[in-house]
């Protein structure tokens, strides 16, 4: 029975028939963003073989960890739907930079892997890099050039 479910902790709370059906079309919708979200962070995360991927679990508290971070939000706000798909909606740009952001990082770490590895795997993965580097210089219009002689400057 729901009551039955709710006591051991396999759902949270029952739903009336009544309101089911508004219920669950935003808890999916919700779950729905939610699950596009995670998928574009762990999919950042895959940049090589030294970063660990975070588990769908791993993501989804990244995404209440950005929630949390936002002005005027609860963990009561968390739980109700309406309220995070509208978060969501509006702080899309936000959580488009952080999950860009993630991924920098993430490459920082797989270029720091491979730098700091020690004995020939540093040295050959630092000639990879820089090799890499080169390559793809040759593909680059003399602007994107110029701005990655910029970077490098800082």
């Amino acid at each position: 029975t729901p009551g039955r479910m709710q006591a051991v902790g396999v759902i949270r709370k029952q739903v009336d028939w009544s309101t089911s059906r508004t219920f669950f079309y935003w808890r999916l919708r919700r779950k729905l963003a939610e699950f596009d979200l995670r998928k574009k962070i762990i999919e950042a995360s895959e940049v090589g073989r030294g970063v660990k991927s975070p588990t769908p679990l791993e993501a989804s508290d990244m995404i209440k960890q950005w929630f949390m971070e936002s002005p005027g939000m609860t963990e009561e706000k968390w739980e109700d739907d309406k309220i995070m798909l509208a978060w969501m909606g509006q702080n899309h740009a936000h959580l488009e930079s952080k999950v860009i952001e993630y991924t920098k990082e993430c490459v920082v770490q797989e270029v720091m892997q491979v730098m700091t590895a020690g004995g020939n795997t540093a040295k050959i993965g630092t000639r990879g890099i820089v090799e890499g580097i080169s390559r793809a210089m040759t593909t680059m219009t003399q602007e994107e050039k110029e701005s990655f002689k910029a970077m490098l400057g800082q």
